[in-house]
């Protein structure tokens, strides 16, 4: 099997790594020229690889990217060739109607199966997030977040709240607690609140309005409105407010309205996880740090640039076990699962 390896137009992330390729033992890889020119690492290990261009491009079987491709990437692939990525919707719209005739494995897609968890390129990204987003906050704060006790006085432990109890959530908790926070969860998944508590942070019951399943599901505008109302008072008091409010394939909920910010305390921070899709705070500006009443909201959308080693090691070896499932079994329900049309 030929497999081709493009680079992030991103510039932070590459779908191979060092210690992935050992374990290709008969798989030829391909890769971009620019794929690790972003990464500080050591180029020798990957001298050994053949060049990923036009030419070789229409030899390749499989495809690898992480979050970027451009229909001039893959407009000369073979037939029945596969693309593996995280697909942006619109994009995989586009690949679809110019190229109808290859499969595009979608993590996206990922079935959510045990033994699809060494697949799971999302849970993967998402832990990095969740542990990068804290410290993020912290970097913006002028404040600190463990209790400290000195000669000259006390300072309180930050409060952090969490909006959104997912894998990014989670972690962000955990993070959050490991550093002394005062740390608050709420989602609209009620069924979360034990994962919650289980990392010793306190559940917002701040809703009448609770959903079930894997992902949230889009509220009403008066159920939304409700929401932000019922949550104002915690996000109110709180130091670091980490937002991960998402709904798959749709607007983010708008959870935080300017009124809100206005009241919060000087000095306070809200990073917004959702500012590529909308944001969940009215103030967010994608790729932007603003200040608004003391306040400053980050809507940055690269976070993850901050651990993209880590980043990279992971999202290689989903690549590589994925890969290595590919060559075993080509017609797992797990390949027909990823390639379904959203």
């Amino acid at each position: 099997m030929k497999v081709g390896f493009l680079s992030d137009k991103n510039g932070f992330r590459a779908p191979l790594h060092p210690d992935s390729l050992k374990k290709y033992d008969k798989t030829q890889l391909f890769v971009d020229k620019d794929i690790f020119k972003n990464l500080e690492l050591n180029a020798k290990d990957y001298k050994k690889l053949k060049p990923l261009n036009k030419t070789s491009l229409k030899q390749m079987d499989v495809v690898c990217f992480v979050d970027t491709v451009e229909i001039s990437d893959i407009k000369g692939l073979k037939q029945d060739a596969a693309v593996v990525g995280l697909f942006n919707a619109k994009a995989k719209k586009e690949i679809k109607k110019v190229r109808p005739d290859i499969s595009l494995y979608d993590f996206f897609q990922l079935p959510r199966i045990s033994r699809a968890q060494n697949l799971d390129a999302l849970s993967s990204q998402a832990n990095l997030l969740g542990y990068s987003s804290v410290l993020r906050a912290s970097l913006e704060t002028s404040n600190v977040i463990p209790m400290m006790t000195t000669a000259a006085g006390n300072i309180s432990p930050a409060k952090v709240l969490i909006l959104g109890i997912g894998v990014a959530g989670l972690q962000a908790i955990a993070t959050a607690k490991r550093l002394g926070a005062r740390v608050w969860g709420y989602d609209v998944r009620a069924d979360v609140k034990d994962q919650v508590e289980s990392l010793g942070a306190k559940f917002v019951e701040a809703s009448s309005t609770s959903q079930d399943g894997v992902y949230a599901k889009e509220l009403t505008k008066k159920e939304e409105s409700e929401l932000k109302k019922a949550l104002a008072k915690q996000v109110i008091e709180s130091d670091i407010v980490l937002t991960f409010a998402q709904i798959p394939g749709r607007k983010a909920p708008l959870l935080i309205d300017k009124k809100t910010v206005s009241k919060m305390k000087k000095n306070s921070v809200i990073v917004d996880l959702a500012a590529a899709t909308g944001g969940n705070c009215e103030l967010t500006k994608v790729g932007k740090v603003v200040q608004k009443d003391g306040v400053k909201i980050v809507g940055e959308t690269d976070i993850l640039n901050n651990v993209k080693h880590a980043a990279t090691k992971l999202y290689s070896e989903n690549i590589r076990n994925l890969i290595k499932l590919l060559e075993e079994n080509p017609e797992d329900e797990i390949f027909v699962e990823m390639s379904q049309n959203d």
